[in-house]
């Protein structure tokens, strides 16, 4: 997986940069009154009395009482994942229900924008939903591991990928990445062509099923991904012609 800090993990659990504080201090400390709290992370108890109640709600905290008034306590880092498994078997259970009120209009294409490294992710994650489909990917795989990290391509992406069955077809600029993805194209279920080099350009583009993701460049750092199966056919179309000319 891709490298993430404590910070970012617990930020992409849903807690802000208080209730992070707050959860790490009584991890340190077992246990701890407001008074402490506040003392260690130099909040104001107003602010702990409301951090802690909203935490003890989502069963990430519990409390007691003691002689020198309440005292709360960290739950262990695992039950953060145990309420995650139970979050997702709830959905899971009326995932049907849900669908049926999702409102579904084939003729209207769907633009999304995403921004940072995070939105980036956001798209791949998405384009790894279902089974055995095929992928178009065009651009430069540097620019793109730049952005995402080579480690969370390798790691995560492929290996997932690959879970699912998803092939995989790309015409990139031949960097040191791509020459050795070449080599590993059948293991990998992929089919991999080069574009020329004198017509480097930055930025690129994955197309999956009926959604078409745009990358941009580094410097810029946002994505738009149109779900729309007149475009992705359209881009698809061009995608064949430039893998019949490219080597």
């Amino acid at each position: 997986m891709a490298t993430i800090d404590i910070k970012q993990a617990l930020e992409r659990y849903g807690l802000d940069d208080k209730e992070i504080k707050v959860y790490l201090a009584l991890l340190g400390k077992g246990n701890a009154t407001v008074k402490e709290l506040a003392e260690a992370t130099k909040l104001k108890r107003t602010s702990i009395y409301l951090i802690a109640d909203r935490l003890v709600t989502l069963g990430i905290l519990g409390q007691y009482k003691a002689k020198y008034g309440t005292h709360y306590v960290a739950e262990s880092p695992k039950k953060l994942v145990s309420r995650l498994e139970s979050i997702k078997n709830d959905v899971s259970a009326v995932l049907s229900q849900l669908e049926a009120l999702e409102k579904k209009d084939n003729e209207e294409a769907r633009v999304k924008y995403f921004k940072g490294k995070e939105g980036y992710m956001t798209v791949l994650e998405d384009t790894l939903d279902g089974y055995s489909h095929e992928m178009y990917y065009l651009g430069s795989t540097k620019d793109l591991n730049d952005i995402v990290s080579e480690k969370y391509v390798m790691d995560h992406y492929i290996p997932e990928r690959l879970k699912r069955k998803i092939t995989f077809k790309q015409i990139v600029f031949a960097d040191d990445f791509a020459k050795q993805q070449k080599i590993d194209d059948v293991q990998n279920l992929r089919v991999t062509k080069f574009l020329p080099q004198d017509h480097f350009f930055t930025g690129s583009m994955l197309i999956c099923q009926d959604k078409v993701a745009y990358f941009s460049s580094k410097r810029e750092l946002s994505c738009v991904m149109i779900e729309s199966r007149d475009i992705a056919e359209m881009e698809r179309q061009k995608f064949d012609l430039l893998w019949e000319n490219a080597n």
